[in-house]
Parts: structure tokens; sequence; C-alpha cells
């Protein structure tokens, strides 16, 4: 049964495909990134130092965009749902009341 017609909404809690794999890409290859340039820095070199620093900013920023972007319809249900029955438009004329 539908929820226009006195249903329970069926919602579903699961991030879609292309986002997950977006999120899991984003954060594998920002990791493999940031472990390469943390593998690479000498102990002494602020500049590599700042890459990783940089690199592992990028990636966790990223990851939650991603994240949000994708978890949007939890966190704002009612853009998701059509017009809401408290703001139901009423056609607006000299025509439009019943006559009794």
């Amino acid at each position: 049964m539908l929820p226009q017609h006195g249903g329970v909404p069926n919602f579903n809690l699961r991030i879609s495909g292309p986002a997950l794999l977006l999120l899991i890409l984003v954060l594998i290859s920002g990791s493999m990134l940031t472990l390469s340039f943390y593998l690479n820095a000498d102990f002494g070199d602020l500049e590599a130092q700042s890459r990783v620093k940089l690199s592992l900013l990028i990636t966790l920023v990223l990851t939650l965009f991603i994240l949000l972007a994708s978890t949007g319809h939890w966190w704002y249900p009612h853009l998701r749902q059509g017009h809401s029955s408290r703001h139901k438009h009423r056609p607006h004329g000299p025509h439009s009341r019943r006559r009794r």
C-alpha cells in the first residue's frame, strides 16, 4: 500500500551503488597516495610533510562530501517527498468556490 493511501512508507537506508563505489575509490586511492607520500618523505623535509598533510586533508574532505551527498535523503527527507497535504494548491478566482 502506498503512503498516499494510508500505508507506511518504505525507507531504504542504503547508500546507492555508484556513490558507494566512488566513496570506496576515493578512500583507497587517497589512502594509498598519502601513504606513498609518507613513506617517501625524509624526517626533516617540511615540504614532504606538508604534502602528506595536504593529501590526507583532501582525502578526508572528499570522503566527507561524498558521504553527505549520498546520505542526503536521510538528513532531509522532506525534500524527497511530494507535496505535503498541508500545502495543497487551491484554485483561485470567482468560479472556484462551491455553491450551496
